[in-house]
Parts: C-alpha cells; structure tokens; sequence
C-alpha cells in the first residue's frame, strides 16, 4: 500500500510502499517503540519512533497540522491512513500537501528538564558544550 516517508536526516519526503504489517514499521522508523500523532483531518496519521525525544540528539522536522499549529517531531515520520476500525490503510494526503506542511530542522540536541524537553540546533549545542569546557579549563588554571 502506498505511504508517505518523512526523512529528516536526508531531507526527503517521497511516496514509499508499506506491506501492511505493523513490524514493518519498526524497521521503517528505525525505532523500538512508535507512536501515531494525528495533525490531518483526512484520517491520516504519521508515526514516529516514541523513544525520539529520548535521545541526546536526533534530526528532527516540523509538520503544520491542519488547524495551522505547527508540532516538531524527532526521526523519520511514516505517513499511513486509517479506516473505520482503525486499521492501516493507504495514505490519503498528496505528496505536494505534505511537502508544503514539512519544515526540516537538521540535528538537534535534546535535553530533559522539570518542564520538558529543550530542542536547540546542534550546532548550538555544541558551540555551548565547549565553552564550558573551555571554562572549566580557564577556572582550573586559574585556582591551581
């Protein structure tokens, strides 16, 4: 059946074929564990790997759901339908519609909190690891 891959790594989204059988997902999203997120109105869903916001770093992309919200989402996404029961079917959403909703945002660098989950551009985040470093080094020498 046909779907939807969202590549945030490589920045692509492309039409894919799904064989129907949910261990198939697994090995799409490269993940563990995935979950559904429901941004569309035309019972397509997207799911990504539920362990994305887990990990120290991931590439991660935007999608604007059809109320104009957008949500960010870590890993690959895989775009399926659903029926009535809530069965995998083919997707819905033209590849045009969902190119013009994705936004890719790179790598990112992920951090836990009381409040949540910080994203910030690796770049970033690495820029900010090794002026600490460069800071302890600085405030060792200085006491020694």
């Amino acid at each position: 059946m046909k779907a939807i891959l969202i590549n945030p790594k490589e920045e692509v989204i492309r039409f894919i074929s799904y064989d129907g059988d949910y261990k198939s997902i697994y090995q799409i999203l490269d993940c563990r564990a995935f979950e559904c997120v429901y941004p569309f109105q035309n019972n397509d869903v997207i799911y990504v790997d539920e362990e994305g916001l887990l990990k120290d770093s991931n590439y991660s992309f935007n999608v604007k759901c059809s109320e104009g919200i957008s949500y960010p989402l870590m890993g690959k996404g895989l775009i399926l339908g659903t029926d009535a029961e809530g069965e995998s079917i083919e997707c819905q959403s033209k590849l045009d519609d969902i190119k013009s909703r994705v936004t890719f945002n790179g790598k990112v660098a992920i951090s836990e909190g009381n409040r949540g989950f910080t994203v910030v551009p690796y770049e970033e985040y690495l820029k900010a690891l090794t002026n600490q470093k460069l800071l302890e080094i600085l405030d060792t020498k200085g006491n020694a």
